[in-house]
This record gives C-alpha cells, sequence and structure tokens, in this order.
C-alpha cells in the first residue's frame, strides 16, 4: 500500500523533479518510475537524547509526502537499559504528529530491550512484546510488491534479528539496508561511535548480510567531529536549514521536541505557532547531522555540491557524494577493517567528493526536503 498522495509539488531551492507522485508545473507524474518502499529504523525518543533523529524522520516524512519514497513505517529504537544516559521513550508522538502535518498513516512499532550476544543472535526466547518491530518488519517484506530499502541510524538489533529469521525473505525482498554506523577510521581500537556501542553484536551482522548493505560511517575518524571524505558527519545551523520553511505545524513539532515537553497534548501542540522568543532561541542553535544522505540516495536522489536535490542519474560530476564498493571485514567487539573494490562486493561505503562544500550542501538539501511539507 501506497501511503502517499498522488499530486505532490517539490519546493524548495527551485528544484522540480520528475519522479513519481511529484506534478511538474502541472503535468502528469512519470509513472513509470515507482517509489522506493521504505522501512525506516530509527532510535528516536522523547524527551530526545540527539535531536538529529527528530531532522530526520522529518526529511523521511517529506520524502513520503512527495511520493519520492513509499513510506511503509518507522521502526522505533527500544530506549536503551544497558547505558547511563537520560532517555525518554521511543517518540510514537512525535511520528503522530509528522503523519497529521502530512496527512499520511504510518504506522510504527517499538523494537527489543534485550541485546544480541553474538553476531548470529536471533533472540530466539523473546515475547510477543519484545518481537513486535522484528515481526513487523518481517511481515512487511513479505506483503510487499516489491523489494523494500531499510535504513538503520540507531541501533541494528531488530533489522539484524529479522535478517537471521528469516535470511531466504531478506535475499529475495529487502532492496538493501542502509546503515548510519561507525567510522572509517579508528585511532584506538577501543573507540567505537554510539551506534555501535549500543550493540557491536548487531553491527557486525549488518556486514553478514543476506542482502545489499550500504554503509554511511559516521565519522571519517572516530572522536573527530568534523567533515571527512569517509563520513556523513557535518554541523547544520538552524537558522540556514529553518529558512523559508513556513510549516507553522511543523516548526511546532520542532519546538514541542527541543523544549522537551512533557506534555501529552500531541494533537494540540501542533494547532499553533510555537512562542516566538523560543523559536529565535532554537534559530540560533547549531545540529550535529549524519544521515539524510542516505535517505536521499535510497530513493533514487542525490545532492549536487551547490545543495541541488536531482536526480542521482543526472548529477555527474556536480554529485557531492557517492557509493563506492568495499570489502568489509567486521569483527564481533564492533571493529572493522575495509578497503575499496574494483569489483562489486554487495558492500558499498559513502564517499565525500567535495568535503569542504559538503556541510553547507547538506544544509540546503534537508532546508529543501523541510519547505516541501505542507503548511
Amino acid at each position: 500500500m501506497n501511503n502517499t498522495f498522488s499530486r505532490r509539488t517539490f519546493l524548495g531551492a527551485g528544484v522540480a523533479l520528475p519522479l513519481t507522485g511529484v506534478l511538474i508545473n502541472g503535468a502528469e507524474p512519470n509513472t513509470a518510475r515507482q517509489p522506493t518502499p521504505l522501512i525506516h529504523c530509527t532510535d528516536l525518543f522523547h524527551p530526545h537524547n540527539d535531536p538529529d533523529d527528530h531532522f530526520d524522520l522529518a526529511c523521511v516524512f517529506s520524502l513520503g509526502y512527495q511520493g519520492l519514497v513509499d513510506l511503509r513505517g518507522i521502526g522505533l529504537d527500544h530506549t536503551p537499559l544497558h547505558f547511563n544516559h537520560s532517555y525518554g521513550d521511543p517518540d510514537v508522538m512525535g511520528v503522530a504528529q509528522l503523519n497529521r502535518i502530512c496527512g499520511l498513516a504510518v504506522p510504527s512499532a517499538v523494537g527489543t530491550s534485550k541485546l544480541m550476544t553474538k553476531r548470529t543472535d536471533t533472540l530466539a526466547d523473546l515475547s510477543l512484546q519484545e518481537s513486535t518491530s522484528i515481526r513487523w518488519i518481517i511481515d512487511t517484506l513479505k506483503k510487499s510488491d516489491r523489494p523494500v530499502a531499510i535504513t538503520a541510524v540507531g541501533s541494528a538489533t531488530d533489522v539484524a534479528v529479522a535478517t537471521h529469521r528469516e535470511p531466504e525473505l531478506f535475499r529475495q525482498k529487502c532492496a538493501g539496508v542502509h546503515l548510519n554506523a561507525g567510522a572509517t577510521h579508528q585511532p584506538r581500537p577501543d573507540m567505537l561511535e554510539y551506534n555501535v556501542q549500543i550493540n557491536p553484536s548487531a553491527y557486525a551482522a549488518m556486514f553478514d548480510l543476506p542482502c545489499p548493505l550500504y554503509w554511511y560511517p559516521c565519522f571519517h575518524m572516530a572522536g573527530e567531529f568534523k567533515p571527512g571524505e569517509w563520513g556523513t558527519y557535518y554541523l547544520m545551523p538552524h537558522r540556514k536549514v529553518f529558512e523559508g520553511v513556513e510549516s507553522k505545524p511543523l516548526q511546532a513539532f520542532f519546538w514541542s521536541m527541543f523544549s522537551r515537553s512533557q506534555s501529552v497534548n500531541w494533537f494540540r501542540t501542533i494547532q499553533a505557532a510555537p512562542p516566538e522568543s523560543d523559536w529565535n532561541n532554537i534559530l540560533n542553535d547549531n545540529r550535529h547531522m549524519w544521515c539524510p544522505a542516505s535517505l536521499l540516495l535510497l530513493a533514487g536522489l542525490t545532492v549536487t555540491k551547490s545543495g541541488k536535490i536531482v536526480l542521482t542519474a543526472e548529477a555527474g560530476n556536480d554529485a557531492l557524494f557517492r557509493m563506492e564498493h568495499v570489502k568489509v571485514e567486521c569483527e564481533d567487539n564492533g571493529r572493522l577493517k575495509w578497503e575499496l573494490s574494483k569489483e562489486p562486493t554487495g558492500r558499498l561505503v559513502f564517499h565525500v567528493l567535495d568535503v569542504p562544500n559538503y556541510p553547507a550542501a547538506m544544509t540546503e538539501a534537508v532546508r529543501t526536503l523541510l519547505c516541501a511539507i505542507p503548511t
């Protein structure tokens, strides 16, 4: 089932894309290109742990609203019980808010609290409640008429367990797992990126998948918060990314998240604009970001060096990044070694082609997606 509407206009940066479900100057959409079915698995909490995930979710809903992906559902990580951090609950309210704002009906499922103890673990003894997201992922693939792409922007546990339980299903029905985790260079063996730390065995299992793996390392160099050739990280100024975003409900969505509101009135929250003083404070902040490039690439889109969103096939030498074939060996503890490959391996790694322009271009691309969300 496609949860998107059939008539959409792509806004922002003056870009019009000839994709399924997108109107171009009143013309009928190109029905020859079907949007990629997508399951988005995220560590989305309220109150948040890291609010980049709410920006990612808004980008995913923007793509779904425009018919650029066929958004089949949101997998929500369980609150990590083994970390000494202050986490909120899985943010089902945030999903509900964006469903309302975009006029969609995208389901969600909460993942397991249990950890894989080895990379082949199927967590066979999970209760009905603990296995909800795993069973939902499997069921979504079984029911899909086309291969489904899966993003993993937090823990990979639910995806990894699902693949171990139904490897042949993933071989046939998974278009690829887009894994946002890890670092391509580790100055010390114990320097594991956060998403890897959540469950190293699940991270290691990703490199054994029976389907394609698209690996988006969070950092070029573990522990260094700066853009690099082989990492997705960049710093995004709020004032830049929200420029031209006219949707007051979307502003309220972000305000509710940033204010760590304890209100359960998620519906009424997005009915009014956020307080002006609070919104100005939000605009003065910056955000560590990682994942939007993966969301665009799985949809057949990319970003130019000036920040325009275009079809991947049309970017040519102006592409800001691309995926490269790679050979990877990952240990059970999450440490790995890799090298580029001249031949297809079923494993690809993210490669930034213009590091100096990467932060500004990605900020513009995210702004374009946010501007497309209805007012």
